[in-house]
């Protein structure tokens, strides 16, 4: 191989690995949080709920102990399951649509979205505990 040959590899290589790198798909984390202090099942489920809902999300109720969430930006989605005791909830990839053909990962956006959302329910509670003590 000449010497041009030899750059045009070069470069071709470090493009692959660099797009590679920015594809960003990382697998689904699931979440799991305790609940610090002493709250109603009423007072858990509104903390979920407003959260999702102040994020994008739409959540829903499907009985106590259990709300799933779905978001949806420019034509993707992604849909969760959130169980929660009196002293821990989870939030648990489901699945999504369009974010990314590999059904085993995710953009790394998603990881960033169920993160925010388990801060906001943190945040949350928290508030509401202020409010009651």
């Amino acid at each position: 191989m000449n010497m041009k040959s030899l750059k045009i590899l070069f470069v071709s290589i470090i493009a692959l690995i660099f797009i590679a790198g920015c594809s960003g798909n990382r697998v689904a984390r699931n979440l799991t949080s305790d609940i610090n202090g002493s709250f109603t099942t009423q007072q858990i489920e509104k903390a979920i709920m407003d959260s999702g809902k102040g994020r994008g999300w739409e959540m829903k109720k499907m009985r106590t102990g259990l709300i799933t969430g779905k978001i949806v930006t420019r034509g993707n989605s992604a849909e969760i399951r959130i169980p929660y005791t009196s002293s821990q909830y989870s939030i648990e990839y489901v699945g999504s649509q369009n974010l990314t053909p590999d059904t085993d990962k995710v953009p790394g956006n998603y990881n960033r979205w169920a993160a925010k959302l388990d801060q906001d329910i943190q945040n949350k509670l928290l508030e509401q505990q202020a409010l009651y003590n």
